[in-house]
């Protein structure tokens, strides 16, 4: 009987202390002995304390190019798109098929994509800033439209598109950037 007396107790134990497990260690408090053996720290005199000075953060603001390293940022940034639309203008009129306008169309679509948010990165010179965001503004408008040129199934739905696309995708602006950074006119031949 003390056995078992016995054994129910050990099993008690364990499932009081089975039960504390889920809650974290147990704590105990601390002995007298601990308790003086700990070092002791003041707290700060408030009237002397002073929080320490954050080191000053300096901005800049970034400075534009000149006009020479605008134009070549503007050449660089503008090529792809300018070889993706020539590529589609030799394709139509080679009279290529309606898979390969396909293609090149969503070749252009992705390089007005591209090209139009490289503009809008880059500080440009104050006398070119404004034509740069409104031929960003083309590049967005046009998108959709050589989307169109792209999805559709034949070259006239094709050619439609298409007007739409060179309707919105006014390229005035580019013109006026090539005059204001001094560049030579677009030629069609740079980019065949």
């Amino acid at each position: 009987m003390r056995q078992l007396l016995a054994v129910a107790g050990v099993v008690s134990a364990v499932f009081v202390a089975g039960c504390g497990a889920d809650e974290g260690p147990a704590t105990t408090a601390p002995s007298p002995a601990m308790a003086s053996s700990a070092p002791t720290t003041r707290p700060p005199d408030e009237a002397r304390y002073q929080p320490p000075t954050p080191a000053p953060v300096v901005r800049t603001a970034p400075t534009a190019p000149t006009l020479a390293a605008a134009g070549a940022k503007y050449l660089q940034i503008t090529r792809p798109y300018n070889v993706a639309l020539e590529s589609f203008e030799k394709a139509a009129n080679e009279n290529m098929s309606v898979t390969t306008l396909q293609n090149r169309a969503k070749a252009v679509a992705a390089a007005s994509l591209a090209e139009s948010s490289a503009l809008l990165k880059v500080t440009w010179p104050t006398s070119v800033s404004k034509q740069i965001r409104l031929l960003a503004n083309a590049d967005a408008a046009a998108r959709p439209h050589w989307l169109k040129v792209a999805a559709a199934g034949t070259k006239s739905e094709m050619a439609a598109h298409l007007k739409e696309a060179t309707a919105a995708g006014n390229k005035a602006p580019s013109a006026q950037i090539r005059q204001l950074l001094h560049l030579p006119k677009y030629n069609e031949k740079d980019y065949s």
